[in-house]
């Protein structure tokens, strides 16, 4: 297995595309959360609500890991190695396996990027008003940690879906459509039934401010559902299916 790693690794290491979308994601996550400081006034700033929801964006940049976790899985197809990978390696469960650890570890990297870079943002944006955080650590560490683990969970759906679909271009298309598209019009439309869905579960865990979100711990148990059986799915999949 730590030979499958190895080779998961060397793989992303030796392209453009950790680099490229892990900066992307982590810029993204950074303007948003500085859009909504610089975007307050000096009454707002000293609102505690302000500082919960500079905070509930950081998790922003997940889409991009989301995107990139297919790639991982998906790219192979593409590029037609994937062939080579399960004649290298025919135990094609042990492969999947590989990525699905690796995509949870590159989320988990640059879930923690995302959230120490959004903190310090926030707080220098405060202190350079000579304003000071209106909420306690706990509350901000909570947040943090929830955008950790929405990032990390979405770069595992994001392998799982890629190895489910093959075609990288149409998983990205389905990922974009169903986040972009179907969950919000679900929210808007039933939000009992979207409350339930991905993103609006990993939304929750960031404690994003909307009505009918569930609570932070149930939105984390709902998105590690959905990434074990989409994981489940691709295994299926990638056990029976012919490359």
């Amino acid at each position: 297995m730590s030979d499958l790693l190895a080779g998961e690794w060397l793989k992303l290491r030796t392209s453009r595309l950790l680099l490229v979308m892990g900066a992307a994601a982590v810029a993204l996550s950074t303007a948003s959360v500085a859009g909504t400081v610089l975007a307050a006034g000096s009454r707002e700033l000293a609102d505690p609500g302000t500082v919960r929801d500079a905070l509930s964006l950081t998790g922003t940049g997940a889409l991009v890991v989301l995107l990139l976790g297919i790639v991982i899985s998906a790219g192979e197809h593409r590029h037609g190695t994937a062939a080579d990978t399960y004649l290298t390696t025919p135990r094609r469960g042990r492969v999947l396996a590989a990525k699905v650890a690796m995509g949870a570890a590159v989320g988990l990297a640059v879930g923690v990027a995302m959230a120490l870079t959004g903190a310090v943002v926030v707080a220098h944006l405060y202190d350079a008003e000579g304003v000071g955080l209106p909420v306690d650590g706990g509350e901000v560490a909570s947040t943090l940690l929830g955008a950790t683990v929405y990032t990390t969970l979405f770069a595992v759906l994001g392998v799982a879906l890629g190895a489910l679909v093959r075609r990288q271009v149409l998983a990205v298309s389905l990922a974009l459509t169903w986040v972009a598209v179907v969950e919000h019009a679900v929210i808007g439309l039933v939000p009992d039934v979207g409350r339930f869905f991905p993103t609006i579960a990993g939304q929750a865990l960031v404690r994003t401010p909307a009505d009918a979100m569930l609570a932070p711990h149930t939105g984390g148990a709902v998105l590690a559902l959905y990434a074990a059986l989409l994981t489940a799915g691709a295994l299926h999949v990638t056990r029976t299916r012919d490359v």
